[in-house]
């Protein structure tokens, strides 16, 4: 393969993985579980919960969103801040940022989440698929204990820093 077609392959491989990132969201939204797992998750796809604690399986996940979105009358989930890291001919490493917006089915509340996917893929013969899946929260408005663990930040320093400031 000459760089040129290495370098066109990469770049679909992104395109793809990008499209699957997109699909997540758009079957979420229809509240479609079933499509959701079989369009974008390995047949032994897993999505950690925090604290140790997954979903394993196309079946167990299937219940697992069918149950999480049943409360809800509908949501909106928003990617962006997308990195893919190839880490060979069939799998992958990606980020996104995630802003989900919900509206509760029972007391038309709102519900605001906002937090970062930490994804492994493996290409599979039905296409690029989610192997692994982490969710990290950076916050959320109306959503008590979200059972996920905090995106990771540094810590600020213990003095704040002043630039020097010029005028010009």
């Amino acid at each position: 393969m000459s760089e040129t077609e290495r370098l066109v392959w990469e770049l679909e491989q992104r395109r793809l993985i990008v499209d699957l990132l997109a699909d997540y969201s758009h079957f979420v939204d229809r509240n479609d579980a079933a499509l959701l797992v079989s369009r974008v998750f390995c047949e032994d796809g897993c999505f950690e919960l925090g604290s140790g604690h997954a979903v394993i399986g196309r079946a167990d996940l299937a219940l697992m969103f069918a149950r999480t979105l049943a409360p809800f009358s509908r949501t909106s989930h928003h990617v962006s801040n997308i990195k893919v890291t190839l880490t060979g001919p069939d799998t992958a490493q990606s980020t996104a940022y995630v802003y989900a917006w919900h509206l509760t089915l029972a007391e038309g509340r709102r519900i605001d989440l906002w937090g970062r996917y930490h994804d492994r893929h493996r290409l599979t013969d039905e296409g690029w698929r989610i192997e692994n899946r982490r969710l990290t929260v950076a916050g959320s408005d109306g959503w008590i204990d979200p059972p996920f663990e905090p995106s990771e930040r540094l810590p600020s320093p213990a003095e704040t820093p002043s630039p020097r400031i010029t005028r010009r």
